[in-house]
């Protein structure tokens, strides 16, 4: 576990180099462990003797590949997930396999707008959610927000879900609590009960805020199907007017996967270029396809992420990642 001295030093260097989406995420999560080289480090967790790494490295580019070296020594049964292509390229220099695992989607904000026919369904529910009476604005509990009424709606939204526990690791566990520039919106109802919510979490450069990504998302299950997308739309309005850079959407898992740019592992690609389409993956275990088409309405720009291994053969290490993030 960590102590609040090393998460502390994990965020000063998020808020210097934090560039990517899971970037907050590897300095807050709880339960993460950490492999330090100088001013970078790693974050990770291990499973039946598995060391299994949440995206890059975070620190000094020019100590990310002796980082990443030193860690694959003191952990050799390994695996990497959510990379970027700098990251990939510095492990496959290592021997290792890099296989696409899926687009995260950026939207560059000082040229964005909602016009155009993609964008229509977001303009909709605006709209939709106005004319009812709805309405959506950025809170916080030390100010407007209750905490019981927030944890209720979220095991609702929970009890709905075909897994009854909250999925960490590839995503950040939910805080009842305000963090540090943490952004989070919320949809009312006409008699003023919040029916949904996003908190987004920073990007970062330079130790300013150059973005942000839609981190922990919640819904109660009667909630209106335009919610997600209307609070989206209105928190990325304010971000414009703030002047941030950016919005990561996140990943869209298995989504764009072609493996042509690395020395992918042909076992992988056979399975994960299927899984998007996969009917029975999307109905009894993960919407992946409904995932991909819902950010594909934002229009964005669209940048793979990947997943790395030295092994052939890699049941064990996915089946063990999935296993410690709650997904099985």
């Amino acid at each position: 576990m960590r102590n609040s001295q090393t998460t502390e030093a994990r965020l000063q260097l998020v808020q210097g180099f934090g560039r990517f989406t899971q970037a907050f995420s590897t300095a807050g999560q709880s339960g993460l462990e950490d492999v330090w080289h100088g001013e970078a480090y790693l974050a990770y967790l291990r499973k039946w003797g598995i060391a299994c790494v949440l995206a890059d490295p975070v620190g000094v580019p020019a100590l990310h590949g002796p980082l990443l070296a030193a860690f694959s020594m003191q952990h050799p049964k390994n695996c990497f997930w959510q990379i970027s292509r700098t990251t990939a390229q510095l492990l496959q220099e290592q021997g290792y396999w890099i296989n696409e695992m899926g687009y995260d989607t950026r939207l560059d904000l000082a040229a964005y707008d909602f016009t155009g026919k993609q964008k229509e369904r977001l303009r909709h529910a605006t709209n939709w959610l106005a004319k009812h009476n709805y309405t959506v604005r950025e809170g916080s509990f030390a100010d407007d927000i209750s905490e019981k009424e927030i944890r209720q709606l979220s095991d609702k939204w929970q009890a709905d879900r075909r897994t009854t526990r909250d999925v960490y690791f590839f995503n950040r566990p939910i805080v009842y609590d305000d963090e540090v520039d943490v952004r989070k919106f919320f949809l009312f109802s006409p008699m003023g009960a919040v029916e949904a919510f996003i908190f987004f979490d920073p990007i970062y450069r330079s130790g300013q805020v150059v973005g942000y990504s839609p981190a922990i998302k919640r819904r109660l299950p009667d909630a209106p199907l335009r919610a997600e997308e209307g609070i989206m739309k209105l928190a990325i309005e304010q971000f414009q007017r703030e002047g941030v850079e950016r919005i990561m959407l996140g990943l869209s898992p298995m989504a764009g996967i072609t493996d042509k740019e690395f020395r992918a592992n042909p076992l992988i690609h056979f399975s994960w270029s299927r899984a998007l389409n996969a009917w029975w993956i999307n109905r009894y275990f993960y919407n992946l396809a409904g995932h991909a088409d819902f950010k594909r309405r934002f229009a964005g720009h669209e940048e793979q992420t990947y997943y790395a291994s030295k092994c052939l053969f890699n049941d064990i290490r996915i089946v063990a990642s999935l296993k410690l993030a709650g997904a099985l």
